[in-house]
């Protein structure tokens, strides 16, 4: 890993910690050369001026990659590994990096995403006089600059569970020309995707952090629905974007995530009535959907 030496860092050594990075980095795919995506997304962030902090929680990972990231530690003050249990959650692991994070704000990147250079500073700022807690969360595109869902507008409710489950639309950015110059404010949301998150660290302790019984999935949109619950703010700043490499998620976890959050949302009659089978609906919903994205996906129509 090469070092990231700049004036913006250096001048933001001297005063507090502003933001820390969490990357929980597990089972990462490494190929022949032994990178990996996750190479990309740490280099980003340590290159990123208003990340002060560097916090990687190494779970389930071959020694090669384990090794390679307690190199990086030894070799920057402002690297930090934790290693997780391999049985822990990806929420546990969020919250395990979160409890070791120094900063001001707490930025949650996928270890898939790489950051585009002053991201964080526009979430930021996209923050200034919204209600706490607050969440701002940025634009996520694949590697060939398609927008990817990363919010969700309207209000979270057990039903959204089935919406997400079915891979119906979020919130996308304002197509056209801008007429302007100025920053873009930021659009109020129902939820962002904890893949490109920023929140206060005082924020987040209050909350209680990600519900640890979440294996996977909708841990954010539960993070997103207990701020908003308490008077907070959930806010979706476009022009704070990162690229996000695919990546295939296991079903079952993703449907367990899900019908968790539909039972948690429930408050209606019928919220609770639909939350009862949530579960298996959910995973018929979500197997259906993975196969007729992956019979697309092969299709040579598919990739125009």
């Amino acid at each position: 890993m090469d070092k990231f030496p700049s004036r913006e860092r250096s001048a933001a050594q001297t005063l507090e910690p502003r933001a820390t990075a969490i990357v929980v980095a597990r089972a990462v795919a490494t190929n022949a050369t032994g990178q990996s995506t996750l190479d990309l997304c740490l280099r980003s962030a340590l290159s990123e001026p208003w990340v002060d902090d560097l916090v990687i929680v190494d779970q389930a990972n071959a020694p090669a990659v384990s090794s390679a990231l307690r190199a990086l530690q030894l070799d920057r003050r402002d690297v930090r590994v934790v290693v997780a249990d391999a049985r822990m959650s990806a929420a546990a692991a969020a919250n395990l990096g979160a409890a070791q994070a120094p900063g001001r704000w707490l930025l949650f990147l996928d270890s898939d995403v790489v950051l585009q250079r002053g991201a964080v500073q526009r979430m930021a700022n996209s923050a200034n006089g919204a209600s706490a807690p607050w969440i701002v969360g940025g634009r996520l595109t694949d590697l060939e600059g398609r927008e990817k869902r990363a919010a969700r507008g309207g209000a979270l409710n057990a039903f959204s569970a089935l919406a997400v489950a079915m891979g119906l639309p979020g919130v996308n950015r304002p197509r056209g020309k801008r007429k302007s110059s100025k920053p873009l404010a930021a659009a109020s949301v129902a939820s962002v995707s904890g893949a490109f998150m920023l929140m206060q660290r005082e924020d987040f302790s209050a909350l209680g952090g990600f519900d640890e019984a979440y294996l996977s999935d909708a841990a954010d949109l539960d993070l997103c629905k207990r701020a908003a619950d308490a008077g907070g703010s959930v806010l979706f700043q476009a022009e704070a974007s990162g690229v996000q490499f695919e990546r295939h998620r296991k079903g079952r976890r993703q449907a367990q995530g899900l019908a968790r959050f539909a039972a948690k949302s429930a408050k209606t009659p019928l919220e609770k009535m639909f939350a009862l089978f949530a579960g298996p609906a959910i995973g018929t919903l979500v197997g259906l959907r993975d196969v007729i994205g992956g019979r697309q996906g092969s299709h040579p129509k598919a990739r125009r």
